[in-house]
């Protein structure tokens, strides 16, 4: 009788358990994707008064923002780690070693890097997509020193946990004249286009590209300090800065 008393106790609690782990906040919590390491670059040139930003469509059937205008950019992968501390990967030069890429310290941190081979990584991430997605490449043989070269980091941003695909990407810009364009590049995006920063076209790009772009024309005018995480929280932007 105790046995069976015991059993039945065992049972409604089991249900109960099972009930807890199926409601929908707890279930959504769990299913909640981890985001991946990411990297996007501005290409910027400054035309009359305007600043303007290289930017192309996604394709239609992509699975991350179809149909959407972003800079050139996407996921860190291996080969980008590779890069930099073997001869250099992102250009194919022989002898070229990207093992000296030099970052600020206060870029390391404000990146979240977890080292400077992991912020230089995801640095060549953001050129390698770069001439991939548009045809735009690092006109250097190297990244081995970095002093005036115009580069920028502007800040990062975290997709909202309940996305299915998650990112953590970093934005970089530097100036068009430190770039140089294959003429033959089969790029991935599309309506490739220089974007007045304000955007008067209303073009369809995200709250990140468009923070992005504010973030450019206000370092651009010294008008800034620290750099900034946008991530969101029950769905609601959160800004801070570094």
């Amino acid at each position: 009788m105790l046995f069976g008393t015991g059993l039945v106790a065992f049972m409604l609690f089991f249900s109960f358990l099972q009930s807890l782990l199926t409601m929908p906040h707890l279930a959504t919590r769990s299913a909640a994707v981890r985001p991946r390491d990411a990297a996007s670059l501005l290409i910027y040139r400054r035309h009359a008064e305007q600043v303007q930003v290289l930017m192309g469509k996604r394709r239609p059937g992509a699975r991350f923002l179809p149909d959407v205008y972003v800079f050139p950019g996407g996921a860190l992968d291996a080969a980008d780690a590779l890069a930099v501390i073997q001869p250099d990967a992102l250009t194919g030069k022989d002898g070229v070693p990207g093992s000296g890429t030099a970052l600020p310290p206060q870029w390391v941190q404000a990146m979240a890097a977890r080292d400077d081979l992991h912020a230089a990584a995801l640095l060549r991430a953001a050129l390698r997509e770069s001439q991939e997605e548009s045809g735009w490449r690092w006109a250097d043989g190297s990244l081995t020193s970095l002093d005036g070269k115009g580069l920028r980091y502007l800040g990062r941003a975290i997709t909202p946990a309940q996305s299915p695909r998650r990112f953590h990407a970093r934005f970089f810009a530097v100036p068009q004249e430190r770039m140089l364009q294959d003429p033959h590049a089969d790029g991935e995006l599309l309506d490739l286009r220089w974007v007045d920063a304000h955007n008067p076209q209303r073009l369809p790009i995200i709250d990140v590209t468009e923070f992005m772009l504010d973030e450019l024309q206000r370092d651009l005018a010294g008008k800034r300090t620290g750099w900034p995480l946008l991530s969101y929280v029950n769905d609601v932007v959160r800004i801070r800065r570094r």
